[in-house]
């Protein structure tokens, strides 16, 4: 796409917002506020322009944004130069102001750390010895009543891309400061403020603190991406936690329907494991699930083989809550030291699509097996059909997917979190603290195969198949073939396809779900 046409296509996507969504400029005068993420994602300012809408004529409130990637991409002041260029592109509505703009938002602003505020922090920071003395007390860290450190725990990994934290250190401090004066921020603006709703694309992050903030004082709070909608509450501060209904909402199925699902849900395993990239995971680019190669990958011995399936270090761990271990690095310290007291066939494997991931993983994994010899470190491209054909006793994971699909062969599955998509089946295998964990691995025995079968498909249906990713764009692969890869969802070519695949009935229908959802006050939107 050359200049021009990136200038025509923000021309008409700033024009289509403009005739589509009217009602947060309606409501420009009104001192309830919708306060909305601000990001350069261009498949976000589609969504949120809906959602938006939707909310100011709800709420009788205007739109106003904050900075989400304030502290991981940028430092919490601007500079004199970051100052000018923000208030000229917000007062001239230039790129992804006027984008904004657009769709209703009256005004964009960058917090303001004032004297007030910092002598907030700096006393709460001088309990910073006595608060924090391990990373555990960093995860669970609350200021008055708020949970925060999770969110700092996690920003702070995003920016430095790195596996873990060191509490002790100047670098970390610095950072857990400036966090705790944005925290003092919010707090202070939502006592000012009358905030009607939130709407943001994360709830990790130092971007979810609006999040934590509207949760406590029972605001609406939505958190919308690609694949789903939520409306947060105080019982479910994350998104993903529907995994927590799968098994009531299965019962509630017919018999005839059961049977339907199921076999269903096997097709579509089958496909995978055959190589098929589908929208249920539309973020793959390549199949973990490849040709099986006639040389051996693992050792011919009659010793128990284990699998360890690293996360990103740096991608949010705490997503979905506390793990049985801080970051997915201390699970993998904890294995290392287990692998030198152990008789076991260790394995590591990386994500294939980590290859041209963010962060740097496979760096950091390829030196962990250095540090702990006896855990081999397998080519990312390696194929799991090869894997399980050659006999793989038990998989590690933290919470990965992979722990709803090596059941399915039979193979054991241990999860180093209580807070995973399976936690109300019974095919994988979740101690309950991390002593436990520790004892389990280092007293294995060769395992008998599971028989659950049922139980894992009907896991994968409500995982994949009811609760789909379909509550924006009917099919999200159609989508990314259409515009190019995954990545670009993020960019111009995102608003290209919505404008040059708009149809009025299908934005209608799109708009009305959207208000029914809010309306309905449900945790996730459900196309059903």
């Amino acid at each position: 796409m050359n200049f021009f046409e990136k200038i025509k296509i923000k021309k008409e996507i700033k024009k289509k917002f403009s005739q589509l969504f009217i009602n947060a400029k309606v409501n420009h005068k009104s001192d309830k506020i919708i306060l909305l993420e601000f990001n350069q994602w261009t498949f976000n300012h589609i969504a949120a322009s809906y959602v938006c809408d939707v909310l100011a004529k709800k709420c009788k409130a205007r739109i106003d944004a904050y900075p989400g990637y304030q502290l991981m991409q940028s430092d919490l002041d601007q500079n004199f130069l970051q100052k000018l260029l923000w208030q000229v592109g917000n007062f001239f509505s230039l790129k992804t102001f006027g984008i904004h703009h657009s769709f209703g938002v009256k005004n964009i602003f960058w917090p303001k750390i004032n004297k007030q505020i910092k002598t907030l922090a700096v006393n709460e920071f001088n309990n910073y010895k006595n608060i924090i003395k391990s990373k555990k007390d960093l995860e669970n860290y609350k200021i008055n009543g708020i949970l925060i450190g999770d969110l700092i725990y996690d920003s702070f990994l995003k920016k430095k891309m790195s596996p873990t934290i060191d509490i002790d250190s100047t670098e970390f401090m610095i950072f857990f400061l400036d966090s705790i004066k944005l925290f003092f921020f919010w707090e202070n603006y939502f006592k000012k403020k009358k905030i009607s709703a939130v709407v943001s694309f994360h709830s990790v992050y130092l971007s979810a603190l609006p999040l934590r903030f509207a949760i406590a004082n029972k605001v609406p709070s939505y958190v919308l991406n690609l694949e789903k909608f939520y409306n947060l509450n105080n019982k479910r501060i994350f998104i993903g936690l529907e995994y927590l209904d799968y098994r009531k909402i299965f019962k509630s199925f017919s018999k005839k329907n059961k049977i339907k699902y199921k076999k269903f849900a096997e097709k579509k395993l089958t496909e995978r494991f055959n190589g098929l990239l589908s929208s249920d995971t539309i973020y793959m680019s390549k199949t973990p699930y490849g040709k099986i190669k006639n040389k051996n990958i693992l050792k011919k011995s009659n010793k128990i083989k284990i699998l360890i399936a690293p996360s990103s270090f740096s991608d949010s761990p705490h997503c979905f809550g506390n793990n049985l271990f801080t970051d997915h690095y201390e699970w993998l310290e904890n294995l290392g030291k287990i692998s030198n007291s152990t008789d076991y066939d260790w394995y590591i494997k990386c994500h294939p699509d980590f290859a041209s991931y963010f962060d740097n993983t496979i760096s950091i994994v390829k030196k962990y097996t250095k540090k702990f010899p006896n855990i081999n470190y397998l080519n990312a491209k390696s194929s799991h059909n090869q894997l399980v054909k050659e006999g793989i006793d038990y998989v590690l994971t933290v919470y990965g997917t992979i722990a709803g699909e090596y059941p399915f062969f039979g193979i054991n599955v241990i999860n180093a979190s209580v807070n995973h998509t399976q936690a109300k089946y019974n095919f994988t295998v979740t101690p309950k603290n991390q002593k436990e964990y520790i004892w389990l691995i280092k007293n294995l025995k060769k395992p008998k195969k599971i028989n659950k079968i049922d139980e894992i498909l009907e896991h994968q249906y409500m995982k994949h198949e009811y609760f789909d990713n379909s509550w924006f764009f009917n099919d999200l692969n159609k989508v990314k073939y259409s515009i190019n890869g995954y990545i670009n969802f993020t960019r111009l070519n995102m608003y290209q396809y919505w404008v040059n695949n708009f149809d009025i009935n299908l934005h209608d229908l799109k708009y009305n779900n959207i208000k029914k959802f809010v309306d309905s006050g449900n945790y996730i939107l459900v196309n059903k």
